[in-house]
């Protein structure tokens, strides 16, 4: 999980094994306490705006590039490996085989 926090914004992050994992969680005893909380204090108003996206994303299907930084988001959920010449384009990193 990844937390952001600004003068009139907060980001929350969430890294899931599964989608399972993910819908397991939202239906579980902790999350619809905290939403039941969350709809009595707010409600409809416009006080707060929530931002949900969700992401589905096959093993190995994806790519996280960082330059001159520590390992961070994606690259904290999976394997580390710099950028070399043999996986220089994102073509040859994602297996896909064309240039």
């Amino acid at each position: 999980m990844e937390n952001y926090f600004g003068l009139r914004t907060m980001v929350m992050i969430t890294y899931w094994r599964s989608e399972e994992d993910l819908l397991a969680y939202s239906k579980g005893q902790k999350h619809l306490k905290a939403w039941k909380n969350f709809n009595r204090k707010i409600g409809n108003t416009d006080a707060v705006g929530i931002y949900h996206e969700t992401y589905v994303v096959p093993a190995g299907k994806y790519e996280a590039i960082y330059g001159n930084m520590p390992v961070y988001g994606l690259a904290k959920t999976a394997k580390h490996m710099p950028v070399t010449a043999e996986i220089r384009t994102a073509k040859k990193r994602l297996g896909t085989g064309l240039e």
